[in-house]
């Protein structure tokens, strides 16, 4: 920890992290030799970049929320929680030292826990990780980081964490660490949305500005659903997002993401639903017509996590051909797919696809 940071006051600690990101995030051109590649263009969109610790999506989710907590505990500014821990401006003084303490949810390698550990720490935030299985006796690194990082942990059993969305669980949590927020597993929750949306924002101006061109589809892992979500919002209706679910999930995933969506698109993803049960999409290009976005359930691999041999193989092969890293739990299963869907000719000739790198290289630690 940069020993100037740590001694300026909250917000100012604040705006001296908004320092160290990389925002926007790089744009860059990816020409692999993959076949049926030379028939579109595809750029990546370098969320790993953002920052060596908070990279990917994870600062993306976590920013609006941050802002907010900063803007109503850090600064000595008035504030409280409601009974479902959201935040508003009336209640006690809260200041640095007493800051409302944060609780969170992941496994033992979460880019979600490791991001927000080293924000709080950062800032001087209280946080409570609640995680799945007991690495006392073998913590992973990103365990040991959170504990360098004064992280209060707390491992439970597999049937303990499934109560993470459970309101009695959560406000059991909430009166035993009191005062406290819970920040939901993966950082999913309606905030992360707008810090979501910047992305393809950034993406139209960088197109835009550099290539006079706009984009047709944004390929994305999904997995807690909030980055789909945030991206879904921002879409123009000629544009199409393709999630690449990387655990077991259909029907599942699309649930997280519909509740995260605003009204009106709920609404008519609800509608395009029940006009498919009628008559299923045969092909890519009527999943386009019918909605802006899907998810493709083929390329989980077994399971969130899972890396066969064949998935190991491509990860690897990749990192010593390509000019950046991908791992095995989110990126490498998106540019297999991509690699696949390319070879299968799912996309337009001429089409223009970014395919969003959403960081997590440290799980693979």
């Amino acid at each position: 920890m940069n020993d100037q940071l740590w001694q300026l006051p909250p917000v100012n600690k604040l705006t001296t992290l908004e320092q160290t990101l990389t925002q926007p995030s790089p744009l860059e051109l990816f020409t692999p030799d993959w076949p049926g590649a030379e028939d579109v263009t595809i750029y990546v969109k370098r969320d790993d970049k953002i920052h060596p610790v908070v990279s990917g999506n994870k600062w993306r989710k976590l920013k609006q929320f941050i802002y907010g907590y900063a803007e109503q505990y850090l600064d000595g500014a008035e504030g409280s929680t409601n009974a479902e821990g959201s935040l508003h401006a009336e209640g006690s003084s809260c200041t640095a030292k007493s800051s409302v303490r944060l609780i969170s949810f992941g496994g033992g390698f979460s880019n979600h826990l490791h991001a927000l550990g080293y924000v709080c720490h950062t800032l001087g935030i209280p946080l409570s990780a609640i995680i799945r299985g007991d690495y006392s006796a073998t913590p992973t690194p990103m365990i040991s980081d959170l504990t360098l990082w004064n992280v209060d942990i707390e491992y439970v059993d597999r049937i303990t964490y499934k109560k993470r969305d459970s309101a009695e669980y959560l406000n059991t949590l909430k009166e035993r660490f009191s005062p406290a927020i819970i920040i939901p597993e993966g950082g999913s929750q309606e905030q992360a949305i707008a810090g979501v949306a910047e992305l393809v924002s950034e993406i139209t101006e960088a197109l835009a500005t550099n290539h006079n061109t706009e984009f047709d589809t944004i390929i994305a892992p999904v997995a807690s659903g909030a980055t789909m979500g945030g991206i879904v919002s921002a879409l123009t209706p000629n544009q199409h997002a393709i999630g690449i679910g990387v655990l077991k999930g259909q029907d599942y995933l699309e649930s997280l993401v519909n509740q995260f969506l605003p009204a009106d698109l709920l609404a008519k993803e609800i509608l395009t639903k029940e006009l498919a049960a009628k008559a299923p999409a045969s092909n890519e290009e009527e999943n386009k017509a019918n909605s802006n976005w899907h998810i493709n359930h083929e390329y989980h691999c077994g399971g969130y996590a899972k890396a066969p041999p064949y998935l190991k193989a491509f990860c690897e092969n990749f990192n010593n051909a390509m000019p950046f890293k991908i791992e095995p739990v989110y990126s490498g299963k998106v540019f297999f797919a991509l690699k696949d869907m390319l070879k299968k000719g799912t996309f337009k000739s001429g089409s223009k696809i970014i395919v969003l790198h959403t960081g997590g290289l440290q799980g693979a630690r």
